[in-house]
């Protein structure tokens, strides 16, 4: 193509572009057009447009330009904050002046640095919000190429006419896209978030994760939704991302706290939850919460109240709740598995899912969408890729009605069932959400549209020399070892990966959960190791974690393979990923290699580094790879012949075009049943003591309670396995030595352990969207108390004597008093100290069986615990102690004159007492001849004399009450 500087005409010059090139310019003229026109139009008829919200970006004097939509509402709080300091703000200005702040206070920090810098004005902050949008048109613009660089779109990066019409694309289409001009001309502090997300895309495409998670922690402090994107990156093990997010949001809290104290950040919950359970009926609301309010005619949908939301309606509190939910879960989980460049495509339509998941979403909240229309626009033009049929028409119908002001026909229908066409942005939205998983598929398959992989350089110091290169070690095999005759034929060195190949186990995060079991607090040094790149982190894991490499998991079939190659003479090559340290221990305990390529302090050996250094080591350029997974994938094209290890179906295919594929598949049993399993559902038995309260109280079969006590049930159990999902990783060594443990899904290598890091602020997170959504906030609190309790007695506590089970003694009595605040029934002194006795015998059962256990192995203390099995007759003795004491207390309760106000026939109870001291009796015997679970309370409610006796107890409380 002809690069000379003279200008052709349009004719020629659309000649000369390629397909790419024409497409763009069609897209352009699309957009400037449907603009344009049906802005003329509007304007004709009195009604207003997106020409005129352009016209207010140049304008900045308008007189009829009063941009204070977030500027009031914002200013009245800080006010508010200056003038009653230590005052609820939001109960005074959000529910009693009606206005309409619904920010966190921490959103008003860049008011306070405008405050000290002398311009906090209206016009600084129109000016702000200018450049702002400006800066979203030129971050669009190099998003559009950065994306069409990765596709690999012809003339991307080598033709210069190609780029400007990208770029100039990517400017255009921003400065018509009508949520992102409606933001500016309401004065809209949205417009600083659609900024943050562009370029956080660029960071995420350039690698750039610590800063794309920096951007994203600064849109969090002014809108807290954006927080998700914190468990989008631990999903995906991102933890650069997660520590960029964290070194601006810990510290904007912090600031906050100290300007306004912490209260305020405990009050805003009550506002999210007050517009969770109303929202606004109001057309410009796009949401699933707008869409049901107007179908229901509940509140007006063509006028906005400044001081009122829609009324209460259960079922739009219950359709909110469940579509906020999914679309949550679909932006968290889908392409969960997707590294590099890739995960833009995850990234942007969870933005999109976060915030139509929201109550409430102004058309303004919708710039978000540009990112992903670019990104959809430039994957219809890949390379290779199979078009849908009307998928362009779809795109465009969706950015038209997007990118467009169109309430001025659609509002004539508000009174009719024809008002669901108020929602045509949030119908746009989806269609968008459709497509782009449809054309990310037939990206996926697409071979001539393969990413590039990232770099994973720190951003650290310059390594030297020899820290940049990989570390080679020679293992020369031993002298007594049986010479074998060279083949007929001989065969090219075999390098073999290490992580999820020859080991069922990854080293990294082995030695991050060493390091937070032996050194807790050093972990919090890993965000900043891991700013430095994935290099320095593990050198630095390296250095304070010591991995014994014959407590570790090896595939079977891999090892009887290698030593079958070895006793043929083949040369076999460990090259890994992981630390030379480790690396090095592991070769030398088998014995299987020849010579060892890991990573060094400065360089992570891994895709094409590793590709180098295995050329390196082989001159002729021949040799076979036996890996795992899609880091693998550069080794692979290089390789004669390749040896797929447990790999992925996907990965399996991709691979096999690469070169001649063999695979070595493990039978193991669905991932969802050992996820289930790794969960222990069967622990959550022990949740049934939060129905204690109801039963005490005589409430249990009333139907609010009922259900309270339910949902309090799953809270606590979707919390209670996240932290048996964390001792799971954190005792890893300690259970693959205990002759039961061992079989746990993570000890066993049967799940990958960054999956478990995923589990657990998971399954925190619906523990937490399920306390907030069904019950009050004092249950929060006992939640609260329990995950930090348990999480005390994990890293801490485990390992002390008595302290544990005074510990777990209070766990299961943070379980009683979370049913009683889950349902508001005020725990008795006796409930209380009964629990207390009862509980703190059932601990002491618990160590007892452990200690017995290990007694029958011929050990003499067990694995990270603090006891041996000298103490097991003062466990039990302590244990008989404490039941018999709460049979005690039952009995002084039967008694005392409170019953009477509970119960008509108290003395119908005294038949529990002897059936408790049989129980508890019982108990202690089954685990004196060992045959105790080791979890009472399970055995409780799997034990039919532990059934029996509870149901006999269950009849006397109904005959005391009668």
């Amino acid at each position: 193509m002809s690069m000379q500087p003279a200008i052709p005409s349009l004719r020629t010059g659309l000649r000369s572009v390629g397909w790419v090139q024409r497409s763009v310019i069609l897209a352009s003229l699309f957009i400037v057009l449907t603009t344009g026109l049906l802005g003329l139009a509007l304007h004709r008829g009195g009604h207003a447009s997106n020409l005129t919200d352009i016209q207010n970006l140049f304008v900045l004097e308008n007189p009829d330009l009063i941009p204070v939509d977030s500027w009031d509402p914002m200013i009245a709080a800080l006010d508010w904050l200056h003038e009653r300091p230590g005052e609820n703000v939001y109960d005074g200005v959000f529910f009693k002046q009606h206005i309409k702040f619904q920010y966190p206070v921490t959103s008003l920090l860049p008011l306070e640095a405008m405050k000290a810098l002398g311009v906090l004005n209206l016009v600084a902050f129109e000016r702000v919000n200018l450049l702002f949008v400006l800066a979203t048109a030129a971050g669009m613009a190099i998003l559009v190429l950065e994306m069409a660089a990765r596709l690999r779109l012809p003339g991307a990066r080598d033709d210069r006419l190609t780029q400007v019409l990208l770029g100039g694309f990517g400017f255009v289409a921003t400065l018509c896209f009508y949520p992102v001009l409606k933001a500016f001309s309401l004065g809209q502090v949205q417009v600083w978030l659609n900024a943050a997300f562009v370029f956080a895309c660029i960071a995420l495409l350039r690698d750039r994760r610590v800063l794309c998670g920096a951007l994203l922690g600064a849109s969090t402090l002014m809108k807290p939704q954006m927080s998700l994107f914190l468990a989008w990156a631990a999903l995906r093990g991102d933890w650069r991302m997660a520590a960029g997010w964290a070194a601006i949001v810990v510290p904007g809290v912090a600031l906050a706290t100290l300007f306004y104290g912490f209260a305020p950040m405990i009050d805003y919950l009550d506002v999210l939850l007050f517009i969770g359970r109303h929202g606004e009926s109001y057309h410009v609301n796009q949401t699933v919460n707008g869409l049901v309010n107007r179908l229901l005619h509940n509140g007006n949908n063509l006028e906005w109240s400044a001081e009122a939301f829609a009324p209460y309606h259960p079922a739009v509190h219950i359709a909110t709740q469940v579509s906020g939910l999914a679309f949550v879960g679909f932006g968290l989980l889908w392409r969960r598995r997707d590294r590099g460049a890739e995960r833009i495509l995850a990234f942007v339509v969870a933005g999109i899912c976060f915030t139509v998941g929201s109550p409430v979403a102004w058309v303004h909240h919708y710039g978000i969408l540009l990112p992903a229309f670019a990104l959809a626009f430039l994957m219809l033009l890949e390379p290779g890729l199979r078009r849908p049929a009307g998928a362009a028409a779809l795109l465009a119908v969706a950015y038209f009605l997007a990118g467009n002001v169109l309430f001025w026909p659609v509002n004539a229908l508000a009174d009719t069932p024809l008002n669901v066409l108020q929602s045509y942005l949030l119908f746009a939205t989806l269609m968008l959400l459709g497509l782009i998983p449809v054309l990310a598929g037939r990206h996926d398959r697409a071979a001539a549209a393969l990413w590039g992989d990232l770099g994973t350089a720190g951003r650290g110091h310059a390594p030297t020399a020899e820290e940049a290169a990989p570390s080679v070690v020679a293992l020369p095999r031993a002298a007594a070892e049986t010479p074998v005759p060279p083949p007929a034929a001989e065969e090219p060195p075999l390098f073999v990966d290490l992580d999820g190949t020859l080991l069922r186990t990854d080293l990294l995060y082995e030695s991050l959960f060493g390091l937070i079991k032996a050194q807790p607090w050093a972990a919090l040094l890993v965000p900043v190791w891991l700013a430095g790149g994935k290099a320095r982190l593990k050198a630095e894991l390296a250095r304070r974690v010591e991995i014994d490499p014959a407590g570790l998991i090896y595939n079977p079939a891999v090892l009887q393979r290698l030593e079958a190659e070895r006793k043929s003479g083949r040369r076999l090559v460990l090259a890994t990923a992981a630390h030379h340290r480790y690396a090095d221990a592991i070769a030398r305990h088998l014995g299987l290699f020849d010579q060892v390529l890991s990573s060094s302090d400065g360089l992570n050996l891994k895709s094409e580094r590793k590709l180098e250094a295995i050329r390196a080591q082989v001159p002729s350029g021949i040799f076979d790879y036996m890996g795992n997974d899609e880091a693998d994938y550069a080794v692979w094209r290089a390789a004669r012949r390749g040896i797929a290890v447990d790999a992925a179906a996907g990965v399996v295919r991709h691979a096999a075009t690469l070169c001649p594929l063999e695979t070595i598949a493990t039978p193991r049993r669905p991932r969802l049943l050992l996820i289930l399993k790794a969960l222990r559902l069967h622990q959550w038995l022990k949740n049934l003591l939060v129905f204690v309260p109801l039963v005490a109280g005589q409430k249990l079969g009333e139907v609010g309670p009922t259900l309270q006590a339910i949902a309090a049930f799953f809270a606590f159990g979707l919390c209670a396995s996240s932290i048996y999902v964390l001792n799971d990783l954190l005792d890893l060594p300690a259970d693959r030595r205990h002759p039961r443990k061992r079989r746990r899904p993570f000890a066993a290598g049967d799940l990958p352990l960054d999956l478990g890091l995923s589990l657990i602020p998971g399954l925190l997170l619906a523990s937490l969207v399920l306390s907030l959504v069904a019950l009050p906030p004092l249950f929060l609190a006992a939640l609260a108390t329990y995950a930090a309790s348990s999480l005390f007695y994990n890293l801490f506590a485990k390992n002390r004597v008595i302290w544990d089970v005074m510990l777990l003694a209070g766990l299961y009595s943070l379980r009683v008093l979370g049913g009683a605040t889950a349902t508001a029934i005020v725990p008795s002194f006796w409930l209380l100290a009964f629990s207390m006795f009862l509980f703190l015998s059932l601990a002491m059962v618990k160590r007892y069986s452990e200690m017995d256990s290990m007694l029958k192995l011929g050990l003499g203390q067990a694995e990270g615990r603090g006891y041996v099995t000298a103490d097991m007759p003062v466990l039990q003795s302590i244990g008989v102690s404490a039941g018999f004491l709460s049979v005690l207390v039952m009995a002084l309760y039967i008694n005392s004159p409170e019953v009477g106000r509970v119960y008509d026939q108290p003395q119908a109870l005294w038949i529990i007492c002897p059936l408790l001291l049989f129980w508890i009796g019982r108990v202690w015997l089954q685990t004196h001849r060992g045959l105790m679970h080791d979890d009472p309370v399970v055995f409780a409610a799997r034990d039919k004399w532990s059934i029996a006796i509870g149901l006999v107890c269950g009849v006397a409380l109904i005959l005391g009450r009668a």
